[in-house]
Formats: C-alpha cells, structure tokens, sequence
C-alpha cells in the first residue's frame, strides 16, 4: 500500500491514531458503565446526555471529526465512531434477561456498526473536508 493511502486511512501519525482508538474505547466503557448502574441501581444518577443516543452520537461525531482533522486517517475516524457508539449499543445485551437468538444484529454490535458507520463516515469526510479546502 502506497504511504499517500496509508496515511489518507489510517492518519499520518499511527501513534495519534492509536490515542484516538484509545479515547473511544474509554468513552465506551463510560457510556456502557453509566447505563448498565443507572439500570441496575435504585439511584439512577447518571449525566443524562452522555447516556442519551443522541448525546453518544454527538461524542461519537465530534471524536471522529477532530482525529480526521488532525490526522487524516478516514478508516481509523470510522473505527473511532463505532467504538463509541458500540458502548451505548452493548448495554442491549446485557439488558436482555432472556436473550433470543431471533435478534441478531439488532442488539450490541450490529446496532453499533449501523449506526457508527455511517456517522464516522460522514464527520471524518466533512472534517477533511474542511481541513483540505478552509482558508488557512
């Protein structure tokens, strides 16, 4: 593979990726956590946006879009989305008391695919986008 399209998919700097793909996977572990103890605890406390789709879509948005303007990797911003989203979408399985095997791709990771995919898609491109045509 060419380094002008490893660096359009995976970003110019792999270590900078790599702390991206790690912020997202501790946004997902903060997401699953505040669902699954708001959930299961007669407390319910939790930040109510973060714990919204609406609010893990937006975080979700807003990391992709800044790792695709700092670094350029378009593949890593989707992975960073569906990451994110992927600790909202988990907490389906874990809320199931009777999983049925008719569900399939409706719980956990295919609702994160579904819905990340296309959100990464669309923050990485509009973010480099901005970076490569925005006056300086």
């Amino acid at each position: 593979m060419g380094s002008r399209l490893e660096s359009l998919l995976l970003g110019k700097s792999l270590k900078l990726s790599l702390r991206y793909l790690g912020y997202s996977v501790v946004l997902m572990a903060l997401s699953f956590g505040q669902r699954y103890l708001a959930g299961n605890s007669e407390m319910g406390n939790t930040f109510g946006l973060f714990t919204s789709p609406l609010g893990v879509a937006v975080v979700a948005i807003v990391l992709a879009g800044i790792h695709t303007y700092r670094n350029d990797g378009i593949l890593v911003s989707t992975a960073v989305a569906v990451i994110t989203v992927s600790g909202y979408s988990l907490y389906a399985v874990t809320a199931l008391n009777h999983p049925q095997p008719d569900y399939g791709l409706l719980t956990g990771a295919g609702t994160a695919i579904f819905y990340g995919l296309p959100m990464g898609i669309l923050a990485s491109t509009v973010a480099y986008a901005f970076r490569r045509f925005a006056p300086n």
